[in-house]
């Protein structure tokens, strides 16, 4: 992934990714309701918490063991 991309990921709502999409950044979606989400390294699940405004944070998409980070040698 190019660094130029990052910005774009960080600011693009998981809830509008399709499958392909969500694989690229190593995540699976298992509720789209929930916004439960599956590492596809690791098997670690979480919810990302939408701020008050509804939106998602900064590094949603990242497993916490850190396994889809960009450079991540795990």
């Amino acid at each position: 992934m190019r660094t130029m991309d990052r910005p774009a990921i960080d600011k693009q709502d998981l809830r509008s990714m399709n499958d392909v999409e969500l694989s690229k950044l190593g995540v699976h979606m298992l509720n789209r309701k929930d916004l439960v989400l599956e590492c596809a390294k690791c098997a670690e699940t979480w919810a990302p918490q939408l701020d008050s405004s509804g939106k998602l944070p900064f590094d949603y998409w990242l497993c916490p063991a850190k396994c889809n980070a960009l450079g991540s040698t795990r």
